[in-house]
């Protein structure tokens, strides 16, 4: 790096020598061809469910467009949760067991719900102990 003087101050002018510019043009990559986004500039996929469900806030609505105009991977993401959306409203009506109905409707009423017979089944079990929790705090 070679250091010129400007005039009579003291201002001080650093400009790269021929071979200092050589050697960074060497050593430097040619540009990208395409954006390259870090990790948390991606639509997560809560974002790109809600953004194909419309229930992003306008400022989330316009910066997803903005990503979306140039990301062909979150592109792709939001085109599985377009499939996804249509796959599952096409699916039918879902058939709920009787059990469960009845299990949901005494909770409804206050009633202890006993967790299944079951026991291998101990995600009855959490369930039942979440929802006293949230009964209780509820209060």
């Amino acid at each position: 790096m070679d250091r010129h003087h400007r005039g009579h101050g003291s201002d001080t002018e650093y400009r790269l020598s021929r071979d200092s510019v050589r050697e960074v043009a060497g050593r430097t990559p040619p540009p990208r061809s395409e954006p390259h986004f870090l990790s948390t500039d991606h639509l997560s996929t809560e974002a790109a469910a809600a953004y194909v469900d419309g229930c992003l806030p306008p400022s989330g609505q316009v910066r997803a467009d903005a990503h979306l105009a140039q990301c062909p991977q979150c592109r792709r993401e939001v085109a599985d949760q377009q499939d996804a959306r249509r796959a599952l409203r096409g699916s039918g009506p879902i058939h709920m067991p009787g059990d469960l109905r009845e299990r949901l409707r005494l909770l409804g009423e206050g009633t202890d719900v006993e967790p299944p017979s079951d026991p291998e089944s101990q995600s009855g079990t959490r369930w039942a102990r979440l929802l006293r929790r949230l009964r209780g705090s509820g209060r």
